[in-house]
């Protein structure tokens, strides 16, 4: 069988993602393997449409892809989704229609969920026989289970692939909406009482719809807000994950965009993302910005700030699309505020959705209001918790600095009550008559402090 693997990894060859790719390829060597450093090249594969052709001849000749990529800010990185969007663009997607096709990620786990369903829609987009993924822990490949779980992987990946089992479909291809947006004037502002507000986008000039969303939530205004378009950024290319930055927090990069970041993402209020969304996903452009942000890697540099989402596209056919816009605000501290998008193609309704954004967000801001976290951050903010402390702490030397003065290694263990209670009432419910008056009484027990607030509190002093 002729394999061609896609490697998404910036750093090219030398990847903890390929050597999984590898150790397939030395289990398995009576295959054909055809690698392609996709991340690492997009620029050159981009300019030089011999090149371009050469990853195409393979792909096109080949019977099965594998789709290798590191997990980079809850999706893959943004040079990997810059090729797929090449493929739609020079339209060559038939030369993917019917291969076979696996996506293997590594990760600490964070949001590696979004990156696979993503790579799931693009490859049935592409009309590929999807088999499955594997999404591995950047380590385990060093632990024998890691290893025998991966050849389990391989073994049922070449074995659909040669009997040509049919995959059934999880995402249809993506319909089209339901017309433009037409904004009302609008007839009263409002004063957004000294806060600072940035609109950030990644619009093109053909991206009406953007465009018209981004005008109506600034004319909602009396003060003029900061708009900044990423393509008017030097920004000379997307995270190469060569990790300078876990020290102190400095770019490889001599660019725009950590001073930009600094100098008007930080100090803002009120940040909004305004989206145009590209195929599958939002764009490359944008995602070029979620990666570069990595400079101040795990640090939630965004807490108690709003943030917000205007989203021209069809959203709701990309349900990963919610995690990833919600989980990329609460990991950071921050109050999620919502997402308007444009795809229902009624204008009033998203005329009435942009003007309450509009005024939802100064409102929380006025009134510092960060709704609880759910899932979506607090296992995100676990996970970076634990390998800061751990295993990480001598690369991600800034985030360690940060989440000690900060008190982020929040673990269990230093509950010291908790503790004591836990070894005090386990050892009392091994005597039978103790443990069933327990747990007769836990369901009362329970909830009793929360009523006892609830009769105690004084209406008028927290009103």
């Amino acid at each position: 069988m002729k394999i061609v693997v896609l490697n998404g990894s910036p750093k090219g060859e030398p990847s903890v993602t390929m050597q999984y790719v590898k150790f397939i390829q030395k289990h398995y060597p009576d295959h054909e393997y055809l690698f392609h450093n996709i991340s690492s090249r997009i620029n050159r594969i981009e300019k030089n449409d011999d090149l371009f052709n050469e990853i195409m001849a393979d792909i096109e000749s080949c019977d099965s892809i594998i789709w290798s990529t590191p997990v980079y800010t809850l999706f893959v990185p943004a040079q990997y989704m810059r090729f797929i969007e090449l493929i739609h663009e020079r339209n060559v997607a038939p030369s993917f229609k019917d291969k076979a096709a696996i996506v293997m990620t590594t990760s600490i786990h964070f949001y590696d969920h979004t990156a696979h369903r993503y790579m799931h829609a693009v490859c049935d987009d592409l009309e590929m026989n999807y088999i499955g993924y594997f999404s591995a822990e950047m380590d385990d490949l060093r632990k024998s289970r890691g290893r025998e779980t991966l050849l389990k992987f391989a073994k049922n990946y070449f074995e659909s692939s040669e009997k040509k089992i049919h995959h059934q479909k999880r995402y249809q291809p993506i319909t089209p909406g339901n017309g433009a947006f037409d904004p009302a004037i609008v007839a009263k502002k409002m004063n957004a009482h000294k806060k600072k507000i940035v609109l950030v986008t990644d619009h093109k000039p053909h991206d009406t719809g953007i465009q018209a969303m981004i005008k109506r939530f600034s004319d909602a205004y009396t003060e003029t807000i900061d708009i900044i378009n990423l393509w008017d950024l030097n920004i000379q290319g997307g995270c190469t994950g060569c990790i300078k930055c876990g020290y102190d927090n400095s770019c490889m990069y001599k660019d725009d965009f950590s001073a930009f970041y600094r100098s008007s993402i930080l100090p803002a209020d009120i940040i909004i993302y305004a989206m145009a969304l590209t195929g599958r996903n939002i764009s490359s452009k944008f995602k070029e910005y979620f990666d570069r942000r990595f400079f101040m890697n795990h640090v939630p540099e965004l807490k108690d700030k709003q943030v917000g989402y205007l989203i021209s596209g069809q959203m709701s056919q990309m349900p990963y699309l919610y995690d990833f816009c919600q989980g990329s605000v609460e990991w950071q501290q921050a109050n999620f505020a919502g997402i308007v998008c444009d795809e229902a193609g009624d204008s009033k309704e998203i005329d009435a959705s942009i003007q309450k954004l509009a005024e939802q967000v100064i409102t929380f801001s006025e009134n510092a209001y960060c709704q609880p976290q759910t899932f979506l951050g607090v296992g995100g903010a676990k996970i970076f918790r634990d390998d800061i402390w751990g295993k990480l702490r001598h690369v991600f030397q800034a985030d360690y600095r940060n989440y000690k003065k900060t008190g982020a290694f929040n673990f269990p263990h230093k509950r010291y009550k908790s503790r004591l209670t836990n070894s005090v009432v386990m050892l009392l419910t091994k005597i039978p008559g103790f443990r069933k008056e327990f747990y007769s009484r836990i369901k009362t027990e329970m909830y009793k402090p929360h009523k006892n607030i609830v009769e105690s509190c004084d209406v008028r002093s927290s009103s």
